[in-house]
């Protein structure tokens, strides 16, 4: 553990060269160059908690709102609020008359439907999920007239992260009261806002590590394991913790100690108080988690960066033993980041703030190369830090997303009289996340070969899919190469037959555009020695008109079958009757759309699944 410490001073205006790390003044051109600021209730206090982007470059917001709103704000790319969103670019919601409501987790799907979570507080706060419209209406195919409110004990839940996987199921992290304190809580949700029966009990599981937990940070693994990230202890000497669930939302016994790892940073030999914010996966399945640290004795607060083996054990391969401290300029700051990014070439990214910089906080980003060290390719100063005082009063960066060549930082801003404000800045970026959302990456086991597939959308300017394999999940080399379609206005599908797999495959996919940039996807698994008798079978795969599906012995009674797409809808279904030996049976799949699906096969409580292409 090093303490590291630089000192960089950044003008508000900016040279033309667009040094990564200063402000972009292509956005909000002609009001503030670089940023936006937005007044939800005026003269009241409002900031800006979480942030995504659609495919087209436009940012939603989910904001903190003084009156006990979930407020959902809309940009466009240049920076105005998007008047086709809810009233002015700007919604509020609340899920019930009288209740209050905030939003700490915003997801914009694939269909560019949003996701807001938070909590609605009734009698108790409990979790609160809201799917919108692209319009900012509530969807009324989703729970309860756009709502799904779920409690996950007698007292008070709040969710405070987000996530989506692959099938589309909904994963929400945060806290619930135990009737002394809080503990982690996760909760999981089928496609329509219902409870998913086949994690936990009845769709929750709840985790006391010590004395008042805190969930803020949120990943699911490529393997469908779901890893949650923030603070045990936080009223005492708090620490960061992680926690890493199965799929059924059973502990991990492979992770840490019962699935839970605790790292006690120990600021310069003493105690501290640790608060873990943002937690990421990289593609190797190291695991990053951020926040903040200080001296329980009363020292300053500076940023505190853990990375954890997929064993949950602190990764000496970063900064030499797992765990890295930043202070910002020659003195003692304070300093914080409240959100990670973990950029496809590996490097890492912060956003935060610190009062290092004058008498009053800055937004403050952060970048890392892979082993810890500070990028100098980021910052005006070319040392791997970037600051922005924008207005002369405390500005407080809380959430960051990345869109083309642009990091975006969210969080609060004062006016003179200290009444906060939504403050949305737009950073350069050296990096692009490409003109492609990459909806799904899989790895299927066929009889002697692996068959891979993957779908985009807003796919524009990309050149090729070069398809890599290892064997150890680090040494990776090119097997082939797919072109890419370059249909931005709908889902592209693709897929890759490695003929000569060997038994333990890695694959990524190193997509390219015309320009020369290029980004990877995660990392995907397909294991040949595994046992593949306990799985649903399709073939052929891709299939054209006819999918056989074959069922592995043991199943018994009525089998429900059913097909779903990508967007979690169930598009056919049927049953059949099994004596408990394996049966095979045909799917007429010819009226369905080109694309990737999801074959389910549920007999009681047991559920089988597998993937194909239709094509």
């Amino acid at each position: 553990m090093k303490l590291m410490s630089t000192f960089l001073a950044l003008s508000f205006f900016l040279n033309a060269s667009a040094q990564p790390g200063t402000l972009d003044p292509t956005f909000n051109t002609s009001v503030t160059p670089g940023y936006t600021k937005t007044d939800v209730v005026t003269g009241g206090y409002d900031y800006g908690q979480a942030m995504a982007a659609h495919s087209d470059g436009r940012i939603v917001v989910a904001a903190y709102n003084v009156n006990n709103y979930f407020t959902i704000l809309r940009y466009t790319s240049t920076g105005a609020l998007d008047n086709t969103f809810g009233t002015g670019g700007i919604v509020t919601l609340r899920y019930a008359a009288g209740d209050d409501a905030q939003a700490y987790a915003v997801t914009v799907l694939s269909n560019n439907k949003i996701l807001v979570a938070g909590y609605s507080w009734g009698a108790t706060k409990d979790f609160a999920l809201l799917q919108l419209n692209e319009d900012g209406t509530p969807d009324a195919g989703f729970g309860t007239g756009g709502w799904t409110i779920t409690a996950v004990g007698a007292g008070d839940d709040e969710v405070r992260s987000m996530s989506v996987q692959p099938d589309g199921k909904i994963v929400l992290a945060g806290i619930t009261d135990n009737g002394s304190d809080n503990d982690f809580a996760v909760v999981r949700l089928n496609t329509d806002g219902t409870p998913d029966n086949l994690f936990g009990s009845g769709g929750k599981v709840t985790t006391d590590i010590n004395s008042n937990d805190l969930v803020e940070g949120l990943a699911v693994q490529s393997d469908g394991k779901i890893v949650v990230g923030g603070t045990s202890n936080s009223l005492g000497d708090a620490d960061f913790a992680a926690v890493r669930y199965n799929s059924d939302g059973t502990p991990d016994n492979l992770f840490g100690t019962a699935g839970i790892s605790t790292i006690d940073i120990g600021f310069a030999g003493a105690g501290s108080t640790d608060i873990g914010h943002s937690l990421a996966i990289q593609s190797d399945g190291k695991i990053i988690l951020a926040g903040q640290t200080a001296a329980s004795t009363g020292g300053n607060d500076d940023v505190a960066i853990i990375r954890l083996t997929a064993n949950g054990s602190l990764d000496t391969g970063f900064d030499s033993d797992g765990i890295l401290l930043y202070n910002y300029g020659t003195v003692n700051t304070d300093d914080e980041v409240r959100s990670v990014i973990v950029q496809s070439d590996g490097k890492i990214l912060l956003g935060g703030s610190t009062d290092g910089t004058g008498s009053s906080f800055a937004l403050m980003l952060l970048r890392f190369n892979a082993d810890g060290s500070l990028d100098p390719t980021f910052g005006p100063a070319s040392d791997g830090v970037a600051t922005a005082d924008i207005t002369g009063t405390p500005d407080i960066g809380y959430a960051m997303a990345m869109h083309g060549t642009r990091i975006y930082l969210v969080g609060s801003t004062a006016d003179n009289a200290l009444r906060k404000q939504v403050i949305l800045a737009a950073f350069n970026n050296n990096y692009s996340t490409l003109p492609l959302s990459l909806l799904q990456f899989f790895a299927e086991k066929q009889i002697g070969k692996v068959m891979l597939g993957w779908q985009t959308a807003a796919e524009e300017n990309v050149k090729q899919f070069i398809v890599e394999r290892s064997n150890d999940g680090k040494n990776f080399s090119a097997i082939g190469h797919v072109f890419a379609i370059n249909k931005g206005s709908i889902t592209n599908n693709y897929w890759y037959a490695d003929e000569l797999p060997n038994s333990n495959n890695y694959y990524r996919l190193l997509i390219e555009d015309f320009d020369g940039k290029y980004k990877y996807s995660k990392i995907v698994v397909a294991h040949l020695t595994a046992d593949l008798s306990f799985k649903v079978q399709v073939f052929p795969n891709p299939v054209k008109e006819v999918l056989q599906v074959q069922l592995p012995a043991g199943l018994s009674g009525t089998i429900g079958l059913q097909i779903i797409d990508m967007n979690g809808r169930i598009v056919q279904r049927s049953n059949i009757a099994s004596n408990g030996n394996a049966l095979s049976t045909s799917l007429d799949i010819g009226n369905l759309s080109n694309g990737i699906y999801l074959v389910e096969a549920r007999a009681g409580s047991t559920l089988l699944t597998n993937r194909f292409i239709k094509e």
